[in-house]
């Protein structure tokens, strides 16, 4: 894999004029284009690629969304935008172009996803996840903002560092010197606020209609010059109408808030106390009640993990394992912002198991395409054994 790194880049992770035209150019010379959210969508990614949409649009050629969660559920705007879930995808279909949002690696896709994606003439995307393996050459990975410019551009840009995909399609805009409409704007904030919301740098007050940001986002010179620039462009009505949709934990039904509660009772432990964990059984029943994986269960397991580990000193990091689907999934929140040595610890030290690891450094997950409840705790097991062991070294 041809992956060129570096640790510098623009002030506050501009992409430059070079980079961004790479990429217009594209675009350009392409006709039948398809924008691909990552597998459970979740409004990052679907922002992104609404966004994205609305660039190519206006560039006189049509875009086609596909996506894997329900859009209803999401409650974006997708006027007159034309969206595919990825179930549906004809095998015998060949795109000109696919553009990926907010994912890069083939493990954040379905198999017919990735096969489709895979027959594409070109290949482009915009990701801030460690790791790619989507394309095999051609990218370019930035870690952190420096004042110094890179001179290496790709098809494939992907920044750690940001804290949204959202965050690079609005500087993609501002280097492609387009203008951020306030229908836009309201896509690419919610995106942020979702995903910020996520790691705890936002609190979104559903109640009150107010977004609140901590002190590390409004350190972040990149997130924070995003959030502002974009929040200006809302009416309040759009902000508070943000807030309350990302603050589900405001608005949980009876059986949601029981479930919610009922998780600090099944924590379990490691040896030593440095891992906490949750193992929801494939046929547990009152998560199969709860519909299993969507956006109002997400969240629930999301707050719980940082909840839990703001809470208790000693532990190290906490992990969820749950039914999605046709997969199981891991989540895991870590005090280190360690993650990325971690997955590849895991890789490498759990035999026998087919499955996928990945994300950022703070957060995280991974599934393996089964809900055989044997297969599933073996995993789980694995999982925190192998965690043990990491944060024992």
């Amino acid at each position: 894999m041809k992956i060129i790194n570096s640790n510098f880049h623009f002030g506050a992770n501009k992409i430059s004029k070079k980079q961004a035209q790479h990429i217009d150019n594209i675009v350009q010379k392409s006709s039948k284009i398809d924008i691909i959210c990552h597998e459970a969508t979740d409004r990052d990614s679907a922002n992104s690629a609404l966004a994205m949409a609305d660039y190519i649009e206006q560039q006189g050629k049509n875009a086609r969304i596909i996506l894997s969660q329900d859009i209803k559920s999401l409650t974006l705007r997708t006027q007159n935008k034309n969206i595919l879930q990825a179930i549906k995808l004809n095998k015998d279909e060949k795109p000109d172009l696919i553009f990926c949002v907010d994912f890069s690696q083939k493990n954040r896709v379905s198999k017919n996803v990735y096969d489709y994606i895979q027959k594409a003439n070109k290949i482009v995307g915009f990701d801030h996840h460690f790791g790619c393996d989507v394309v095999d050459s051609d990218v370019v990975q930035i870690n952190k903002s420096n004042e110094k410019p890179i001179n290496k551009i790709a098809s494939f840009y992907i920044d750690t560092s940001a804290k949204s995909a959202t965050s690079i399609v609005y500087r993609f805009y501002e280097a492609m010197n387009k203008e951020i409409t306030p229908d836009v704007a309201y896509k690419l904030f919610f995106g942020l606020v979702s995903d910020c919301s996520k790691k705890g740098l936002v609190v979104c007050d559903g109640n009150k209609g107010v977004i609140k940001v901590n002190k590390e986002m409004s350190q972040d010179k990149n997130a924070y010059e995003i959030y502002e620039n974009l929040s200006k462009k809302l009416t309040s009505d759009e902000i508070k109408y943000i807030a309350k949709k990302i603050d589900i934990m405001s608005s949980l039904s009876k059986d949601e808030k029981v479930f919610s509660d009922s998780l600090y009772d099944r924590v379990k432990y490691n040896d030593n106390n440095t891992i906490a964990y949750v193992e929801i059984s494939p046929n547990d029943e009152a998560w199969n009640k709860l519909g299993c994986d969507n956006s109002t269960t997400s969240t629930i397991l999301n707050r719980f993990r940082q909840t839990f580990l703001k809470k208790y000193d000693k532990v190290k990091a906490v992990f969820v394992f749950y039914k999605a689907h046709n997969a199981y999934r891991m989540s895991v929140h870590s005090k280190e912002n360690n993650l990325k040595q971690f997955y590849d610890y895991a890789q490498k030290n759990i035999k026998n198991i087919d499955f996928a690891i990945g994300g950022h450094n703070d957060r995280g997950g991974g599934k393996i395409n089964t809900t055989d409840e044997e297969i599933c705790r073996n995993w789980a097991e694995s999982i925190i054994s192998v965690a043990s062991d990491y944060y024992n070294y």
